[in-house]
């Protein structure tokens, strides 16, 4: 039976101990100063240094610092080259960082004057997916990839503080969270349980983002993404041959019935003007062509945006699932797992963005992007602190466009410098 609960924070994340670790992942044996000298051997002169802002930050280090975590990518929870690398250049920048739920890292920029905290976030996690990209900087570790621009995000923030470390500060603190394990790992969680939020007043959290050309900016209003439920399911038929079905209970046509009655949620049970996505992605049943087996199990996802239509869905799956499989004389069970909640963009940190956005891009290039059924765990930290989650867009210009969690996902890196004076002005805007 679905349990009709929602978990709490503190209950999502495992320790990061506890993580499953994945079987393929090769860490390169190479220390830090190697990893960064193999990225810069691929920039070529492409980026010199004279390329950027003219605030002391160059676009070359930026690729630079993307390209080090792109040759070298780590899974939720296993990201310590990546960590190595971020304290690394915070100490160069006269910052102090320090490690936190394990491989994650925080650091805090003060003004000598009282006020305010805005938190500054970037995800760190790559995935574990094999890279089938030919430039020279391609992962170094197989099936393990940044195929979702966590690298970009890491490069952006570090750049951000850098040209926050130009000038001091007016007033108040910016917080740094290189936040791990966003990818289905709930890292977002485990920084909240170790204290990422104390003292925290807002945050701003960004994604590069394959559906806006770069040079576009996308912020929306309330729900921005999707809240990411799992389910599991549990059909105990009746097994037999395939030539006798009447003497099994085939659990293969009750998945199949299964699966057309839950599209009938969205078409049938929701109200029109609502939004969902029922999935099903993995059903597996039987191991020879003439034996019906006597179990079928299967696995997808729901995304929704609002809390009354996500509790409608689980409960009629749970009805669904128990009454289908009754009607044949089998039984289902049904597991349902609420795993991140829908991010929610805080009105006035949305026009705040805005503002900023139009300042480096133009207003012309600030777009309202439709929400996306994708799910994101900075909603964590927007439940408890107003906060804004923007896209920056990093569509290529003159090549393929692949998207996020492709095996050949890649991005125009002219997203570096304006992700970096984005996230930058509105942190020293924001504080006054």
């Amino acid at each position: 039976m679905a349990s009709s609960a929602k978990p709490t924070i503190c209950e999502l994340p495992r320790s990061h101990a506890d993580r499953p670790r994945h079987p393929d992942q090769q860490r390169a044996k190479l220390p830090l100063k190697a990893r960064k000298d193999a990225a810069l051997a691929t920039l070529n002169g492409e980026h010199g240094a004279a390329a950027g802002n003219g605030q002391g930050l160059t676009k070359a280090e930026l690729v630079a610092w993307r390209r080090t975590v792109h040759m070298f990518p780590e899974l939720g929870y296993q990201e310590s080259y990546t960590q190595e690398l971020i304290l690394s250049e915070l100490k160069a920048m006269g910052v102090s960082g320090k490690p936190l739920a394990g491989t994650g890292v925080m650091a805090d920029l003060k003004a000598k004057a009282p006020g305010k905290t805005l938190m500054l976030r970037s995800d760190i996690d790559a995935l574990p997916v094999q890279e089938e990209n030919d430039h020279a900087f391609v992962s170094r570790h197989p099936k393990v990839m940044h195929a979702c621009g966590h690298d970009a995000h890491i490069a952006i923030l570090l750049g951000a503080t850098k040209l926050l470390r130009q000038q001091p500060l007016g007033q108040g603190t910016v917080r740094l969270n290189f936040q791990p394990a966003e990818e289905g790992l709930n890292g977002a969680g485990a920084m909240i349980e170790a204290g990422i939020l104390q003292g925290v007043d807002a945050t701003i959290g960004y994604h590069i983002w394959q559906h806006l050309p770069v040079g576009q900016i996308g912020v929306v209003t309330g729900p921005a993404m999707a809240a990411v439920d799992r389910f599991e399911i549990t059909l105990e038929g009746k097994g037999g041959h395939a030539a006798m079905p009447s003497k099994a209970i085939d659990p293969i046509v009750i998945a199949a019935q299964l699966i057309t009655a839950f599209q009938s949620i969205v078409s049938r049970n929701m109200n029109p003007f609502d939004t969902a996505v029922v999935s099903v992605c993995s059903l597996h049943g039987g191991d020879a062509f003439n034996v019906i087996p006597p179990r079928v199990t299967m696995e997808g996802t729901v995304r929704t945006f609002n809390p009354a239509v996500q509790d409608l869905i689980e409960r009629r799956m749970g009805e669904l699932v128990r009454g289908i499989p009754k009607s044949y004389g089998a039984t289902g069970t049904l597991a349902y797992h609420r795993e991140n909640p829908a991010l929610v963009n805080d009105a006035t940190m949305a026009d705040f963005c805005r503002q900023i956005a139009a300042e480096v891009v133009g207003k012309k290039n600030v777009k309202n992007p439709e929400p996306s059924m994708g799910g994101e765990d900075h909603a964590f930290y927007q439940e408890l602190v107003p906060g804004c989650y923007v896209f920056l867009g990093s569509a290529p210009k003159k090549r393929e466009i692949f998207f996020h969690h492709h095996p050949r996902f890649d991005f125009d890196e002219d997203v570096l410098p304006i992700g970096a004076e984005f996230m930058a002005r509105a942190a020293r805007a924001w504080l006054g």
